[in-house]
């Protein structure tokens, strides 16, 4: 989603992070956001307002009786409020209705309007239960915040209540102008290829980046969904337990593709351990996109070592097996096993109300191809896309997407992004 010409009031509060938020409103601007700044008094001892008045930005002063009406045009301005950084003191003064600064005064006179909170501060002020309490009270008068990142605080303390990715703060002032059409559904999407192992070096699969996937898991957090993505083999900057429950540990994109905190990642390899836990995880969710490229065969026997060139290779020229002469390719014989229909498993299994939403990549037939795919495996909605066209690893998609009235939309290329959050739109 663009941030194209919608009015962001940054405030800035004086957590001796406050120095990123001149990178956050590089990142809004950017994104075509019209942004208007107040630089608390505290603020202003750790950065210069001289900074974003040289980006030809006005900035206002943190003094509530300078300009009296200011507080009142700021919040007529202001599509969203965003207090980045939010400090110890500002989060709980707001919370118990103090306004006696620039910045408290216009997040009082804006009850109605979205307003976002990015907490900073020492890990142990983050934990107090006195802040917990406020933070937990304002989500009930149009406030949000975003999760601080973990790590070294500026005192050398360890813990949450850094100043979070730039992104993170992004996707959720994103989040505040989107309807929450999935608002307490739970959402599993599937995202990746599945990799088939021979041997420990070498497998069976394909090109799918899981971008399409991803785009879909952001789209549904976004659109207030509780979200869990089955990761295959898309890399990761994530750790994982000893059940693969994934944890983005303040790292928040897997190889390059942003992937929004409050996903919960499953790493899975191939296609038994897809099967284990897209069945545990069906049972829970309300919808499910079945974005991953699943094989369709495994390996009927898989060595436990590497195969070395000369076992199991026999002649193709069966004849001539014995000639010194022959030039015929060796040929290494393995034998394959089809795999279960995943898709036809779960719509099998599933209880009145939750949705199926399939894909499939075709060369011909589009259309045909997926209708019939629908009707067999009994889904809600099914999304085709021609993989001739160099979808398959790209950035952008295609297709169309059919719904088991027989309905059919044509969806034109554009970003996975952005065709993700008409997908959503679509079930929502």
């Amino acid at each position: 989603m663009s941030l194209k010409n919608k009015n962001i009031l940054l405030c800035i509060t004086g957590s001796i992070s406050c120095y990123k938020s001149i990178d956050l409103y590089r990142r809004l601007k950017k994104a075509g956001a019209n942004v208007k700044i107040i630089v608390s008094a505290s603020a202003a001892k750790f950065i210069s307002p001289y900074i974003f008045e040289s980006f030809g930005e006005q900035v206002f002063e943190d003094d509530a009786f300078k300009s009296p009406l200011s507080h009142i045009e700021l919040s007529k301005f202001a599509d969203i409020i965003l207090i980045a950084p939010a400090t110890y003191n500002t989060i709980n003064k707001i919370a118990s209705g103090i306004a006696d600064t620039l910045i408290t005064l216009t997040a009082a006179a804006a009850p109605d309007k979205p307003k976002l909170l990015v907490p900073a501060m020492n890990p142990n002020m983050y934990a107090n239960k006195i802040l917990k309490e406020n933070l937990k009270r304002l989500c009930a008068f149009n406030f949000s915040s975003v999760s601080p990142a973990t790590g070294a605080a500026a005192c050398g303390d360890y813990g949450e209540g850094k100043f979070p990715e730039i992104d993170d703060i992004i996707f959720e002032v994103e989040s505040a102008f989107k309807e929450k059409t999935l608002k307490g559904k739970k959402v599993l999407v599937t995202a990746g290829a599945t990799r088939e192992y021979l041997d420990p070096v070498r497998f069976l699969s394909n090109g799918s980046s899981g971008k399409m996937g991803i785009s879909l898991a952001n789209a549904a957090v976004q659109a207030g969904a509780e979200v869990t993505l089955i990761a295959l083999n898309i890399g990761g900057s994530y750790s994982c337990d000893i059940n693969g429950i994934g944890s983005m540990n303040g790292i928040n994109s897997i190889n390059g593709i942003y992937v929004n905190s409050r996903i919960k990642i499953i790493n899975r390899t191939d296609f038994a351990g897809l099967k284990e836990a897209l069945l545990a995880e069906f049972k829970k969710t309300d919808i499910l996109f079945m974005a991953a490229a699943v094989s369709d065969y495994s390996f009927k026997e898989k060595s436990p070592v590497k195969i070395k060139k000369n076992s199991i290779i026999e002649n193709s020229d069966e004849n001539d097996k014995n000639s010194v002469n022959n030039t015929s390719p060796p040929i290494l014989k393995i034998e394959l096993v089809q795999n279960e229909d995943l898709l036809k498993a779960v719509s099998s299994i599933k209880r009145a109300g939750q949705i199926v939403f399939g894909f499939a990549a075709e060369t011909d037939s589009i259309i045909e191809n997926g209708r019939k795919k629908l009707a067999e495996k009994s889904l809600d909605y099914i999304f085709i896309n021609d993989v001739s066209k160099d979808i398959i690893g790209g950035e952008e998609n295609e297709g169309f997407l059919i719904n088991k009235s027989g309905e059919i939309k044509t969806f034109k290329r554009e970003s996975k992004e952005k065709l993700a959050e008409k997908l959503i739109e679509e079930i929502g």
